[in-house]
């Protein structure tokens, strides 16, 4: 029964992949790249929940904690450019507090997992950093989504950060390395590297 639930879970994360890359190379606020982008939203909402039922059947409390790492980026990348009308809901707000305690429990778990497993511990350390980070600039927005350029900003960098987790958790699947935290943090390095590069270029008003 768990191997047809991976399975699964490897079907919808292959949607997403391929709405991702649509997205990319589509005209950003066109028709296909929102259509793609619903396709890799939705394909990751699904492979996330899958990936849930995987890791309680198999008492993986480290891939449940990633899931939810993952599906907070997806969740704020849409929503920032989903709400027109910058209202961040209450469902949005307390979903933001939620994850701040999830951010903790990740670093909880590093260090219980930090003799056992260091590679896990370093994995949760620094992906609990980063969702604490993002979750408490969310919290500091009270009820409204940015509006302008800042709410394109915040769609690509979230949106962007979800695209690496996607291309991490496919990474990880197909490459070895040791130790083992270099496959998980590798592809963040680089994709924050050009998150950052495309926002600048985005604030300074210059092309992509």
């Amino acid at each position: 029964m768990i191997d047809l639930f991976i399975g699964l879970h490897v079907a919808l994360g292959t949607v997403a992949v391929l709405g991702m890359v649509i997205a990319w190379f589509t005209k950003k606020g066109g028709l296909w790249h929102r259509r793609a982008g619903k396709a890799y939203v939705y394909g990751m909402a699904a492979a996330i929940a899958v990936s849930f039922v995987v890791s309680l059947a198999t008492q993986n409390v480290f891939l449940f904690l990633i899931g939810l790492f993952s599906g907070y980026l997806v969740y704020t990348g849409y929503r920032s450019a989903a709400a027109r009308n910058s209202v961040r809901s209450s469902v949005d707000q307390g979903i933001t507090i939620f994850v701040l305690l999830i951010a903790l429990s990740m670093f909880a778990y590093a260090v219980f997992n930090i003799r056992s497993d260091v590679s896990i511990a370093v994995i949760l350390a620094v992906f609990g950093a980063i969702l604490f980070s993002l979750a408490f600039s969310d919290y500091r927005r009270g009820d409204y989504w940015p509006k302008g350029k800042e709410r394109i900003v915040l769609h690509l960098s979230r949106m962007g950060g979800a695209n690496i987790a996607t291309i991490t958790a496919v990474f990880v699947v197909n490459v070895q390395t040791s130790p083992a935290f270099i496959a998980w943090l590798a592809p963040s390095l680089i994709g924050g590297f050009l998150i950052n590069y495309h926002t600048r270029a985005l604030n300074a008003s210059r092309p992509a």
